[in-house]
């Protein structure tokens, strides 16, 4: 944890070349300030989130082959830390597998249209319960027993397609129509009356309903599920096919990868000409550097594998590609150092900077712009850098940070898996969850968006909600699942503290936890985690069973910490923990716990008294280590690695500079990605100071 030095003299960063009449210093943008250390951050495999982010943009696929990929180990509280992001033998497997389907999709031709994706009755007969309960009427079956016409049909595509079924009725028995149920790999999704007339071949009936699909096979099906046999009539339902039909919501052609990819034709220029071009296009971003010819001339080698075995263009082009997408290039972000063994500083190159940028802000490879920006030299200056990470945030893709950033520096993910005690919570419900995840991302995107002073995110009087949500906090006025910006004025809920989802998470699944809920505030918003418990002490288990009749968890806590043993950690959680009692286990305001009064009173180490969440979280907003702390947990996750002391002036150079800017949170998006420890790497640790 570093805090802001008062009085600093902060480097204008936007005026290299400095101001003499503005007392602004001289300052060299190719070397670290002061000789300074910036540190070193070893070759790093793009995470699951990466991955996915980086195939989207690179091939305009809807695939997120990551997605089953091994699970990202943490380090430092994030999934981004070089140093934890392993390679293993499953890995190499599922990239090989990810790399095969994402040529496959890169290359397919564009469907223009909607297809029929049939299966006729003539072609597989009834399912029926009874033999003998349907009758083969030349184009149809008709079932009068009850059963089903069902088949398998291979969707080429994900995407929106209409699922119907082409039936007619016999004559009705009591009046009550023939009844259809459509299934969709053996699940139910609608039913229909079928009352067009038999009478007539033109007087079938068509009936459906829209469904999102995957690519692959499904399995179709039409029951009849209301026969009626009544002497020598009977309820009858002619079924003709039943099926698919889309994609509805295809792409335009020019909208396909393969449109976007191979942009020759190959019957025209030649296939090992049209294979080049694409290729000296695509490699490059890819690689997301310049690639050299005999870069290139490797990848062709392999797609003349293809040739030599008159297999085509599209085979040739899809081992090359399979090739670019599993090579270490692709799979890592790699900083190859002129002099690997050295361990004097080096400034990054345009193209090293491109991609820690657009990492760090979209989690995603360089766009067309950050390329050129790279190659024109605008990267080797802060002022370039500047005016990338304004453009960059103000793009749609900048939804990263606030998916990746705050989704776990403030346990956003974690939401997800939260089982709060059914017997002990009968509100909570899924609705509740997705609503309680929904409401910090927006919230968290309005420091993105809004360049809202960081302030705010511990005493905004307004956040988001649904209906669902509104209902939980007591929020009137508020109807349907859209959710609306809305004042909390008068119902409790101030920032961040006041948000059931993290109130949800820091809770155990019977209770509150005064402990976690303390633990973290110093963890994660302080930078300030308490000392580990001393060897042989055990735990506090904060549960229903240590809490007596009459008793609060308040009570229970104070009598441990009367032990002077566990005081020296409690002492630090336990007040700020109580802070937010006024909540449950999932977030509800309370006044009583276990019949008796809440207490939300607490005092910090330095004698400040408060009661409940407001007043406390007033008192940290004006703490300087909550904005240190956010900065510190930002520098981390930009870097992709954990700080060290020799990064302890840089820290407080921004710390600084993050104040004076009303702690506003893009300018602190700026201050790190033209800070000496985002622009200039350590090639070795030979010689140089290094964190154990």
């Amino acid at each position: 944890m570093f805090m802001a030095a008062a009085g600093l003299a902060i480097v204008a960063t936007g005026c290299p070349d400095g101001d003499p009449m503005a007392g602004t210093p001289v300052v060299d943008p190719t070397v670290p300030k002061d000789g300074r250390d910036p540190g070193r951050v070893v070759a790093r495999r793009l995470n699951r989130a990466e991955y996915n982010n980086t195939v989207r943009d690179l091939l305009g696929t809807r695939l997120r082959p990551a997605d089953d990929f091994p699970a990202d180990d943490l380090g430092y509280g994030f999934d981004n830390i070089a140093a934890v992001l392993s390679m293993s033998p499953l890995h190499l497997e599922t990239y090989e597998r990810a790399a095969t389907q994402l040529a496959q999709d890169a290359l397919r031709h564009p469907i223009t249209e909607p297809v029929g994706l049939r299966v006729e009755a003539e072609q597989v007969g009834p399912q029926a319960e009874e033999p003998l309960g349907s009758a083969y009427r030349g184009i149809a079956w008709d079932v009068y027993y009850g059963g089903a016409i069902e088949g398998a049909v291979q969707v080429p595509y994900e995407g929106l397609y209409r699922f119907e079924v082409r039936a007619f009725a016999g004559p009705t028995v009591q009046g009550e129509a023939p009844q259809l149920v459509l299934e969709l790999d053996g699940e139910a999704m609608a039913s229909f009356d079928i009352v067009a007339s038999s009478e007539s071949s033109e007087s079938d009936q068509t009936v459906g309903l829209d469904v999102v699909l995957p690519e692959g096979e499904h399995t179709v099906a039409a029951r009849f599920v209301n026969p009626l046999q009544d002497g020598l009539t009977a309820r009858r339902v002619v079924i003709d096919w039943v099926g698919l039909r889309g994609p509805m919501d295809a792409p335009a052609a020019q909208d396909w990868p393969r449109t976007q990819l191979v942009t020759c034709d190959p019957a025209t220029v030649g296939v090992e000409a049209c294979t080049r071009e694409v290729l000296e296009a695509f490699v490059p971003r890819a690689w997301r550097r310049p690639v050299g010819g005999a870069e290139l001339d490797r990848l062709m080698d392999l797609a003349k594998v293809a040739w030599d075995e008159d297999l085509g263009f599209d085979a040739g082009l899809d081992l090359a590609l399979r090739a670019v997408l599993t090579a270490p290039q692709f799979v890592f972000k790699l900083e190859q150092d002129p002099a690997p063994t050295s361990s004097e500083p080096r400034m990054l190159n345009g193209w090293e900077m491109a991609v820690r940028l657009s990492y760090f802000i979209w989690s995603s490879l360089p766009d067309e712009e950050l390329r050129r920006a790279a190659a024109d030299g605008e990267l080797d200056a802060p002022a370039g850098i500047e005016a990338q990470v304004a453009r960059m945030l103000d793009d749609p893709r900048s939804s990263a940070l606030v998916d990746q950033f705050f989704g776990q520096w403030l346990y956003i993910r974690d939401i997800a898996n939260a089982f709060p005690d059914r017997g002990a919570f009968p509100d909570f419900d899924e609705p509740l969850r997705a609503a309680m995840a929904q409401e910090m991302l927006l919230f968290a995107e309005t420091f993105v968006r809004e360049d809202r002073s960081f302030g705010d995110m511990l005493t905004a009087k307004e956040t988001f909600v649904n209906e669902r949500l509104a209902q939980h906090y007591g929020i009137t006025g508020v109807a349907g699942e859209d959710f609306q910006r809305v004042s909390t004025e008068g119902v409790e809920r101030r920032g961040l503290l006041g948000q059931a989802g993290l109130l949800t998470v820091l809770s155990t699944p019977f209770r509150t936890s005064v402990v976690r809920r303390g633990k973290w505030l110093l963890e994660q918003l302080m930078c300030a985690p308490p000392p580990p418990p001393p060897p042989g002490v055990e735990g506090l288990v904060e549960n229903e069973e240590s809490i007596g009749e009459g008793q609060t968890l308040r009570d229970v806590l104070e009598q441990h910490r009367a032990d002077p043993v566990c005081a020296g950690c409690h002492v630090l959680m336990d007040p700020l923990g109580f802070g937010l009692e006024n909540y449950d286990g999932i977030g509800a305001w309370r006044t009583e716990d276990n019949g008796v009064p809440v207490d939300a009173g607490g005092e910090l180490v330095d004698g400040t008294a408060f009661v409940g969440a407001e007043a406390m979280a007033e008192i940290l907003a004006q703490d300087e280590r909550f904005y240190a702390c956010t900065a510190e947990k930002l520098f981390i996750y930009a870097l992709g690695r954990g700080d060290q002391p020799s990064d302890e002036p840089i820290l407080e150079e921004i710390a600084a500079a993050f104040e004076q800017s009303d702690y506003r949170f893009r300018t602190l998006v700026a201050l790190i990605a033209t800070s000496d420890a985002f622009r200039f790497r350590r090639p070795s640790d030979v010689g140089a100071e290094v964190t154990p």
